[in-house]
């Protein structure tokens, strides 16, 4: 197993990719944190292309994110070289993916 962290600074109702799991896929946690004075919606899921959802693969779905609060998600499993992504109603969210990629 490889450690593996990434993240992403979130653009305002823009998809984004958190990182991506491995050629043997993984297991991760995400924490979304809402940087903002004001309260926000996040999704958070997995897709096969760069910053594509799939509709099917949804974790959270306009999920509430009040000021200044953070969410964790785990495990996410992915399989093999799927994407986590996230995306916000607003800027000032960030995202990070924490865990490991099978051998």
């Amino acid at each position: 197993m490889a450690v593996k962290a990434d993240g992403v600074d979130l653009s305002a109702t823009t998809a984004a990719n958190v990182g991506q799991a491995g050629s043997s896929g993984g297991s991760y946690s995400v924490t979304i944190t809402n940087r903002s004075t004001s309260g926000v919606t996040v999704r958070l899921g997995l897709g096969t292309s760069s910053a594509t959802f799939q509709d099917a693969r949804y974790v959270l779905y306009d999920e509430p994110l009040a000021a200044k609060s953070s969410l964790t998600f785990s495990p996410i499993v992915a399989e093999a070289n799927d994407y986590i992504i996230a995306y916000s109603s607003a800027a000032s969210v960030n995202a990070l993916m924490m865990g490991f990629d099978e051998a």
